[in-house]
């Protein structure tokens, strides 16, 4: 940055933070505004508080007067006069008469709105007086047979004017005094409510701050505010706080917002204009569906949730659940949420189907993608009713295999001592029948130059020989020719799914 431009900042930086600073005030005794000539007062520079301690220096027409040790001054010459030390910026000044006639109208030097108000009409002897009038603006407006002051409870701004009064000084001496302007001050400034966005998006912070102008001369007041939005909604009533925070604003929030300021003892209370102020809504946008648990598979009488959200939106928005091929909503929910979720406590198989949600809010309805739901069922039912079928069918093909061996076997009249060994035979009972857990049966063919193996199946085994031909020998083994065949048929077993001990 230029380092000429920097210098430029902190110089008008430097002349803000002056301009900033509080002046000292003046303060008059007695407080009037009009004097005899060789009254003396006494001026007051007061708010040196917020400087360093030190000599005062007094300016009179612009002239410096005096500079005292203190900050008081004794002066009685009429003009305007300012003060300040030697760290303070100037005073305003304070501007009053010294009169040389006989009558004069003694009105306080600094009024504000809300402070009582005297005026005295007053001889310079102070010698009683008759039939005493007071004006303004040129018109009467209080009388007395006697001497006899003004006093109004409670000025307000109307009463600025410019005042005289005339009485008799003897039976016949009419005297009149100087016309003396009375300017009635504000108290404090007419309050403005400013606001941090006057068009805020929905669901933002929002401040709201009542600012005023108090003269330093009652800087020290204590003051009343009050938040309102139409039509009569006391956001804050009565508070020492200048701001309002709304931590959220909604769209019903909108409207025109003012706010008011009194006195504790609320002899002046104002108020400000009104702000119009309206939420702003995002757009809803992303529309997305999850399920829960995730893939969309779940057994029955387990519970689904359907997770809806957006990505982007603001305010209330209104979240339905739907099923593809139904015009029916299964739920509806209005949240100030981006995330809403649908939940089936026990999922049931007619559930089964694809799911999507809707988001809106008044302005556009948003679909999200579908989600497929499959439900498995968890008990007996027809997949038991498959699998078992099949599994009896093949024990009664191993069954009749094993019939047909024996009777083979006992035609040739061989001895079942030579016999392979057999195993007992296979009982399957009612609970193995009505397992749940898929089995496979497989027969398979060995050929007769494959060895059988006694360990995983159970083997049959059937001999055919073709008619005068011989038969086998004694031990067990078929014939030799090519007349004979063996088969083996082998039925294989899952032991751990059936639950058929070892044969």
């Amino acid at each position: 940055m230029d380092p000429l431009f920097m210098l430029a900042l902190a110089l008008v930086s430097g002349q803000a933070a002056f301009s900033l600073k509080p002046r000292p005030v003046i303060y008059i005794d007695p407080p009037w505004t009009a004097f005899f000539k060789g009254e003396r007062v006494l001026l007051t520079c007061n708010g040196l508080q917020f400087y360093a301690p030190g000599k005062t220096k007094w300016y009179h027409k612009g002239r410096m007067l005096q500079e005292t040790p203190g900050n008081n001054i004794i002066v009685n010459n009429s003009g305007p006069y300012k003060c300040k030390t030697s760290n303070s910026p100037l005073s305003d000044s304070v501007d009053f008469i010294f009169c040389t006639v006989s009558l004069i109208l003694r009105i306080p030097y600094l009024v504000f709105e809300g402070d009582s108000l005297l005026l005295r009409c007053q001889e310079k002897d102070n010698k009683t007086l008759t039939r005493v009038t007071y004006y303004k603006n040129g018109k009467p407006f209080s009388a007395f047979n006697q001497s006899s002051d003004v006093f109004i409870p409670q000025a307000n701004l109307s009463n600025s004017g410019l005042f005289y009064c005339t009485a008799f000084k003897h039976i016949s001496w009419k005297i009149v005094s100087s016309p003396v302007n009375l300017h009635i001050r504000e108290l404090f400034s007419r309050p403005v409510l400013k606001t941090t966005d006057s068009q805020p998006i929905e669901g933002s912070l929002v401040t709201l701050r009542c600012e005023i102008w108090i003269p330093p001369e009652k800087s020290s007041i204590q003051l009343l505010f009050s938040f309102f939005r139409d039509p009569g909604v006391i956001l804050l009533g009565q508070a020492r706080a200048q701001e309002l925070q709304i931590s959220k604003f909604w769209r019903e929030d909108s409207g025109p917002y003012w706010c008011e300021v009194e006195t504790v003892s609320s002899r002046v209370c104002k108020q400000s204009q009104r702000i119009m102020m309206s939420a702003r809504r995002i757009p809803i946008s992303g529309v997305h569906m999850e399920v829960q648990p995730h893939g969309g598979h779940v057994m029955e009488g387990q519970k689904l949730v359907l997770l809806c959200s957006v990505v982007e939106g603001s305010g209330a928005i209104t979240f339905s659940w739907h099923r593809e091929g139904t015009e029916a909503i299964l739920g509806k929910k209005t949240l100030r949420s981006m995330v809403a979720e649908f939940v089936f406590s026990a999922v049931k198989e007619s559930d089964a189907g694809k799911y999507y949600c809707t988001a809106d809010h008044n302005s556009s309805l948003i679909p999200s993608h579908s989600v497929s739901i499959t439900v498995r069922r968890n008990g007996r039912g027809p997949l038991v009713a498959g699998i078992t079928t099949p599994l009896v069918s093949a024990l009664g093909l191993t069954a009749i295999a094993l019939l047909v061996y024996f009777k083979l076997r006992r035609k040739s009249g061989e001895n079942s001592s030579t016999d392979l060994a057999r195993s007992p035979p296979i009982q399957i009972s009612q609970e193995i029948m009505e397992s749940n857990a898929p089995t496979c049966l497989e027969l398979q063919e060995i050929h007769s130059d494959e060895t059988p193996v006694i360990g995983d199946v159970v083997y049959s085994e059937v001999w055919s020989t073709q008619q005068g031909k011989e038969g086998t020998d004694a031990s067990g083994k078929p014939p030799d020719d090519n007349d004979n065949s063996i088969i083996y048929s082998v039925v294989k077993k899952e032991e751990a799914q059936l639950g058929i001990p070892s044969l």
